[in-house]
C-alpha cells in the first residue's frame, strides 16, 4: 500500500517544484501509433486498507484541504494545468507532512519521483498513455529506429525443453557469422542454464552493451542431442520486420509472395521495399500480406509503406483536438497485382491503418481472419530534460475515407479463426498445413 500512497505524495513534489524539472521540450520526431500492454492502479489500491490500533496524533499546524466551493458554475471551464496543481498541492501537502513527520521508514527521492510520474499518467484516463523512465526510453527510442544491440535472433520460449528457441536469425548479424540457424535451442547462457534462471532473465543475459560476447550452448539436431558452445560479440543490428518467401499455388504459373510484417519502425519501409521488388521482379502473381499480430508503429513508416501501393489520393486524416486535419497522400505508386491480407484481433494502430486504406481503396481482396484491436489514437512523444519522456495521445486518425476505428477494429471479409490448439502457437511456428488463416488466402488465389 506505500507504493500507491507514495505515487501520489510525491506528485505535488513534481508539479510544484522548479528543483525536479518535468518541462517539456520539443516534440521527438513524429507521432507515434503503436498500441503497448500499458498497466494501471486499480481505484481499490490507492490508499491502503490496513488497520491498526496506533494512531497519529492529531497535529494543528498541518495544512487543512481546500475544497470546491458549492456554487457549481452552470458551463464548467475546461481543466487548466493550474487547476490541477492547486488541487493536487492541497491534497499532498497534508500527506506529505505527515510522513515527514511521522513515517518511521526512509524515502528514497529519485525512486518517489518516478512513481509518482507514472502514478500520474495512469490516473489521468489516457488508456494509451505512459511515463518512460530514462532508461525505458533509450530503449523505446532503440526500437523505433529498427535498430538494437544484439546478437540478432527472434526467439520464444520453448516449454519442452525449458530453453530460448531461435524462430529466426537475422541478416549480417554475430548469430548468422555464428552459425546459428532457426530452431536451434538456447540452452545456457555463459554457462548458467536457462531453465535455472528463467527465460526472461536469459534473454537479458543475452542482450547487452555493443563491442561485449556472451557464451552460448546451443542445442540443435534430431530429439537436440547435438551441443556446442559458441561466443558472439554484440553489436548494432538491424531488426528484421518484414520477411518475405514465396508459396505455389497449385494451377497458377507463378507463386504468390508471402510478405509478414511485424512491426512498423523506421527500417521496414526500405525493407517492405525491397520485398515488393523482390516479388515483381520474380513475377509473382500477387501478395499476401501478414499483419497478424503487429502492434504497429510509427505513422512516418506507414504512410511510406501505404504511398508505394496506392494510388494517388489520401493515405490517412490526422483529426487533433483544436478541430483542425492534416492528410497525407499517396503520390501513386500504385501496385497491380492482386492483394490479400491476414490480420487478427493483435492486429493494432498502425497496422489497422495499412488495412483500412488498402481496404479503402478496393486493393486488399479480401482481407482475411479475425476482427482487430481497435486502436485508432496517435500517440506523441514527448522527451524531458531529465532524460525520460511522456507518451500521451494527441490526436485521432482515420484511414482515407472511411470512419475511425477506434474501439472498434477492422472486421475482415472472411471471418475465419485459427484452430483451437493453434491459437497460442507462434506464427513463426505454424506450418501451412495448420494455419487456417493462411490456407484461406491461398485458395482464394487459387
Amino acid at each position: 500500500m506505500t507504493k500507491r500512497i507514495s505515487v501520489w505524495l510525491t506528485v505535488v513534489l513534481i508539479i510544484l517544484t522548479s528543483v525536479i524539472t518535468f518541462q517539456l521540450t520539443v516534440i521527438f520526431g513524429s507521432a507515434f501509433v503503436r498500441d503497448n500492454s500499458l498497466g494501471s492502479l486499480s481505484p481499490n489500491d490507492r490508499f491502503g486498507n490496513t488497520t491498526t490500533s496506533d494512531t497519529v496524533p492529531t497535529d494543528t499546524n498541518v495544512p487543512e484541504e481546500t475544497t470546491a466551493p458549492d456554487d457549481t458554475p452552470a458551463e464548467p471551464k475546461p481543466v487548466t494545468a493550474k487547476d490541477i496543481t492547486a488541487a493536487v498541492s492541497a491534497k499532498i501537502s497534508t500527506l506529505a507532512t505527515y510522513y515527514e513527520r511521522y513515517y518511521v521508514g526512509e524515502l528514497d527521492i529519485d525512486a518517489l519521483v518516478e512513481g509518482a510520474a507514472e502514478g500520474f499518467v495512469a490516473y489521468v484516463g489516457d488508456k494509451y498513455g505512459q511515463y518512460h523512465t530514462a532508461e525505458e526510453y533509450k530503449e523505446l527510442t532503440s526500437s523505433y529506429s529498427g535498430e538494437f544491440a544484439g546478437i540478432g535472433v527472434s526467439v520464444v520460449y520453448n516449454s519442452d525443453y525449458g530453453a530460448i528457441e531461435i524462430l529466426n536469425v537475422m541478416p549480417d548479424s554475430p548469430a548468422l557469422e555464428g552459425g546459428l540457424l532457426p530452431d536451434d535451442l538456447i540452452i545456457s547462457v555463459n554457462g548458467e542454464s536457462v531453465m535455472a534462471i528463467g527465460y526472461n532473465e536469459a534473454v537479458n543475459r543475452i542482450r547487452g552493451e555493443i563491442g561485449t560476447s556472451v557464451l552460448l550452448t546451443i542445442a540443435r539436431g534430431e530429439n537436440y542431442e547435438e551441443h556446442f558452445d559458441v561466443t558472439l560479440t554484440r553489436r548494432k543490428v538491424e531488426e528484421q520486420s518484414v520477411t518475405y518467401e514465396e508459396i505455389p499455388i497449385k494451377g497458377l504459373k507463378q507463386p504468390v509472395a508471402y510478405i509478414r510484417i511485424t512491426d512498423f519502425n523506421a527500417k521496414t519501409p526500405e525493407q517492405f521495399s525491397s520485398a515488393l521488388g523482390e516479388g515483381k521482379t520474380n513475377n509473382v502473381h500477387g501478395f499476401i500480406f501478414d499483419l497478424r499480430n503487429n502492434g504497429g508503429g510509427t505513422l512516418d513508416s506507414v504512410v511510406t509503406m501505404l504511398d508505394m501501393v496506392l494510388p494517388e489520393g489520401p493515405i490517412v486524416r490526422i483529426q487533433y483536438k483544436n478541430g483542425e486535419e492534416k492528410v497525407y497522400e499517396s503520390r501513386a505508386s500504385c501496385l497491380d497485382e492482386p492483394i490479400v491480407v491476414l490480420v487478427n484481433g493483435n492486429t493494432a494502430s498502425a497496422a489497422e491503418l495499412f488495412v483500412s486504406a488498402l481496404r479503402d481503396y478496393g486493393k486488399a481482396t479480401p482481407i482475411i481472419g479475425e476482427t482487430t484491436y481497435g486502436k485508432g489514437t496517435v500517440q506523441t512523444i514527448v522527451p524531458l530534460i531529465d532524460g525520460s519522456a511522456l507518451r500521451l495521445s494527441t490526436s485521432m486518425y482515420a484511414p482515407p475515407y472511411s470512419d475511425n476505428f477506434e474501439g472498434i477494429g477492422v472486421v475482415p471479409d472472411m471471418e475465419v479463426p485459427l484452430a483451437d490448439e493453434y491459437k497460442n502457437v507462434n506464427l513463426f511456428k505454424l506450418d501451412l498445413e495448420n494455419d487456417a488463416q493462411l490456407q484461406a488466402a491461398v485458395r482464394v488465389f487459387q
